[in-house]
């Protein structure tokens, strides 16, 4: 059990450092007009609204990465197999949240991005908004709501077996 933990938490490292690697290339080149991606390119100014873009994606990203902090937090819990603990089920609840809320948050802006290139022809933006993935976006809404029902059916389960040893 210890080996999954540590793998697992490899695996976050990894996660955290290549999410705030690419938010803190992509903010040198943005906002302070240096090409880091790309040097042989040449300078550019990027309009507000690819900037204005590329924080809601930034802020969605971090919001994930702290969500699945929270699942990573509680492992001992189901490591223990100590399900129905009220503090494991927060903390799925908390995810699950946590992940709709980045899952919605990225595809809407993510919409507004392709809006953004469909009308104002702003192309220059795809270097740096390449942190985009409407698939995963949807994947993260879908599992917020994995972990919010699966929250709500340990705590219908935890009242169930306090109920049965209240009886006994």
């Amino acid at each position: 059990m210890r080996k999954f933990r540590i793998f697992i938490s490899i695996l976050f490292l990894i996660l955290v450092i290549s999410i705030v690697g690419n938010i803190i290339l992509s903010t040198i080149g943005l906002f302070f007009d240096s090409n880091v991606l790309y040097p042989s390119y040449s300078k550019r100014e990027f309009s507000f609204n690819i900037k204005l873009i590329f924080i809601f994606k930034s802020v969605a990203l971090l919001i994930f990465v702290f969500g699945v902090f929270i699942l990573i937090s509680k492992l001992t819990y189901l490591l223990k197999r100590d399900f129905f603990n009220s503090i494991l089920i927060n903390s799925f609840s908390k995810s699950g949240k946590l992940f709709l809320i980045s899952g919605s948050f990225g595809f809407l802006t993510s919409i507004i991005s392709m809006l953004n290139i469909l009308f104002l022809k702003d192309y220059s933006s795809q270097l740096y908004l390449n942190i985009d993935s409407k698939g995963l976006y949807i994947m993260l809404m879908i599992l917020g709501l994995f972990f919010l029902l699966f929250s709500k059916v340990l705590a219908k389960a935890n009242e169930i077996q306090q109920e049965n040893e209240l009886t006994i």
